[in-house]
C-alpha cells in the first residue's frame, strides 16, 4: 500500500511538473527548490528562456552589426571628404604657384605694356582673394568655387590673346 502511495505521489508531481510556467522558470535562482527545477527542466522552461536568450543575443548582434557598417559608412565618408579637401588644398596651391609664377613673368617681360599691366594685376588681385579663401565642401561654395574658376580661365585667355598667344 505504501508504494501505491508513492507511486501517486510521484505521478502528482510528475503531473505538476508539466504544468509549470516557462515564464515561471528562472534558472538564476538559487532559492528554488529542487522539485521545482526538477519541474521547470522536465516542461521545458530552462530550455525556452535559453531560446529566447539566443534570440535576444542574435538580434543584438545584428543590431550591432547594422551600427558597425554604419559607423564604417560614416568613416568613409569623412575619409572621402577629407581627401577631396585634401585634394582641393593641393590643386588650389598647384594653381596658385602656377599663376603666380606665369604673372610674375609676364608683369617684368611687359612692363611697358598698360593693358597688360592691368590685366596682370586684376588676376594677381584675383590670385590673392582665392589664397584668402579656404576650401570648402559645401556644395553652395563648391559652385561658386567652379564660377570663380571659369572666370578665372577667361581673364587667363584674354591675356593670352592680348598677348598674341592663341
Amino acid at each position: 500500500m505504501t508504494i501505491r502511495l508513492i507511486a501517486t505521489a510521484c505521478a502528482l508531481l510528475a503531473l505538476a511538473g508539466c504544468a509549470s510556467n516557462p515564464a515561471d522558470c528562472d534558472a538564476t535562482d538559487r532559492d528554488a527548490s529542487m522539485l521545482r527545477k526538477m519541474n521547470c527542466d522536465y516542461s521545458g522552461g530552462y530550455s525556452a528562456q535559453v531560446k529566447q536568450k539566443e534570440q535576444a543575443l542574435n538580434q543584438a548582434r545584428e543590431e550591432n552589426a547594422m551600427f558597425k557598417q554604419v559607423y564604417d559608412n560614416i568613416a568613409a565618408q569623412q575619409a572621402s571628404t577629407r581627401k577631396d579637401l585634401a585634394s582641393q588644398q593641393h590643386q588650389q596651391a598647384q594653381l596658385n604657384t602656377s599663376l603666380g609664377q606665369l604673372l610674375g613673368q609676364l608683369k617684368a617681360k611687359h612692363a611697358d605694356k598698360g593693358t597688360v599691366q592691368q590685366q596682370v594685376a586684376g588676376l594677381e588681385k584675383q590670385l590673392a582673394a582665392a589664397k584668402a579663401v579656404p576650401a570648402s565642401t559645401n556644395p553652395a561654395q563648391l559652385a561658386a568655387k567652379q564660377q570663380e574658376l571659369q572666370a578665372l580661365q577667361k581673364k587667363v585667355n584674354q591675356l593670352q590673346f592680348s598677348l598674341g598667344y592663341e
